[in-house]
């Protein structure tokens, strides 16, 4: 009997086990599943190694067979390297600026309608410093361009942007002059003449010597409209953000309001019809912190950080009722970021994405030094918040798991990733970079030692279902 009830406690312990090790398989089983994807490295190519020593942003243009990387090599060089899809070998083109230690100093690239290539670059209240080849695709034929239009209005250049119309004409903006004291130059360029006009006589922003904006955009909707949005900021130091704002154009010559109303040039602080959240300065408001985007309709959002009443920062939604802006507080943390002073800034709170998700609901992704990786679901109608969670980024990733982790020892690196503008999609494979570095300098001095280069790769990954 003794040896029938200890046989009988195994079967039920063993089919117990059995039943859990089932459902935990399952509950696995499902959470891989979540991935859309499973992915392969059908290409990984070493472009150059680039400095590792501070983070800056690179430009990547994919066009067909062809493949244009714009970056600063190991020497610190300005650098442009292309392929064709073809061919395996790269030819690269160094061009005379080298870059310092300021992220400040972005490479920006674009394609003009005859397909010859424009740079601009190392550029933080510097001389304008923007390239263009003479021949379509052609490195080899590269010549610097200065002045672009007038030498008075580019001797304090920064944030160069490249901006396409409606009829894919190549625009350029940048702002002249520096925090607390700048204005937003938009130029237009012509092929038939292979030269720069205005676009407007009159600056888009003019911050009348008391303050700079900070814009996102301007952006082409679906519709063919421009859409912008900026803080105002009266200093080099970042907590002097103010007057989340809001314009739109269908021509980026002539500027509404989200009600309608036309104006003439340029926005100014005194401008206050295109405010949106009017927070103040040490409000919570920081450049890089928020996101415009749109709904199903084509309508304007802007996911933005601020301080609440009791100093802790918080995420806010604004959208638009009967040519209104309401505001939405998504987020209840209990914790203050309280950034200050100039220089990069490390965040310690990120907006990662903004968008709305196949539900029609807002969905907005985030990183918190405390919470990590979250997402935030928003109801459009009425405007409630449904969910705050966790996001395990390593199941939604787009990359193998293996590659999102610095692979290099040194404390402190980062891996930098880079999809390139895309003109031809192919659902089935994806073109990315990437390269590690270590994280923002506050301030741009050369390290102490020595940090070795990166490597710049191109990984071509296809997507299986």
């Amino acid at each position: 009997m003794g040896k029938n009830l200890n046989t009988m406690t195994y079967l039920i312990k063993t089919t117990i086990n059995l039943f859990f090790i089932l459902v935990f398989s399952n509950i696995l089983f499902a959470q891989v599943s979540e991935k859309k994807f499973n992915y392969k490295a059908k290409e990984i190519v070493d472009i150059d190694s680039v400095p590792a020593d501070f983070p800056v942003s690179f430009s990547f243009i994919s066009d067909g067979d062809w493949q244009i990387v714009a970056y600063y090599n190991k020497d610190r060089s300005l650098t442009v390297a292309t392929r064709k899809l073809s061919e395996d070998k790269w030819k690269r083109k160094s061009l005379p600026t080298k870059v310092g230690w300021d992220s400040h100093n972005r490479i920006v690239m674009a394609l003009d309608r005859d397909n010859c290539i424009h740079v601009a670059a190392n550029m933080h209240n510097d001389s304008m410093t923007y390239f263009i080849t003479k021949k379509p695709y052609d490195i080899s034929s590269f010549a610097k361009i200065f002045p672009l239009v007038s030498v008075s209005d580019e001797l304090k250049s920064t944030y160069p942007t490249f901006i396409k119309t409606a009829e894919n004409q190549l625009v350029f903006t940048y702002r002249k002059g520096g925090s607390g004291n700048g204005i937003t130059i938009t130029n237009i360029y012509q092929e038939s003449t292979k030269s720069f006009k205005r676009l407007t006589n009159n600056p888009l922003f003019d911050g009348l010597n008391q303050m700079s904006a900070y814009a996102s955009g301007p952006r082409l909707d679906p519709d063919g409209n421009f859409h912008v949005a900026w803080l105002w900021r009266n200093t080099p130091h970042c907590e002097t953000n103010h007057h989340l704002s809001y314009a739109r154009s269908k021509d980026l010559i002539n500027w509404e309001t989200v009600a309608g109303e036309t104006f003439e040039l340029p926005i100014t602080p005194n401008s206050k019809q295109f405010t949106v959240d009017p927070a103040p300065p040490g409000g919570g408001l920081i450049n890089g912190a928020y996101r415009l985007f749109f709904d199903k309709n084509g309508n304007p959002l802007i996911v933005y950080m601020k301080y609440d009443e009791e100093g802790n920062n918080q995420l806010f939604i604004a959208k638009t009722e009967n040519g209104k802006w309401i505001t939405k507080q998504i987020t209840h943390w209990d914790y203050r970021w309280a950034f200050s002073g100039p220089g990069s800034i490390t965040f310690e709170i990120r907006l990662k994405k903004a968008e709305i998700d196949h539900n029609n609901r807002i969905k907005v992704e985030y990183w918190h030094i405390n919470r990590g990786n979250g997402e935030i679901l928003v109801n459009q109608d009425p405007f409630n918040v449904v969910e705050d969670k966790k996001v395990n980024e390593v199941q939604k990733a787009e990359y193998p798991e293996e590659l999102l982790m610095p692979q290099r020892s040194e404390p402190g690196m980062t891996v930098h990733w880079l999809k390139p503008s895309l003109k031809d999609k192919n659902d089935d494979l994806f073109y990315v970079l990437r390269w590690e570095t270590e994280g923002k300098k506050r301030f741009y001095k050369q390290p102490e030692t020595v940090v070795p280069p990166s490597v710049l790769r191109l990984y071509t990954f296809s997507r299986e279902k």
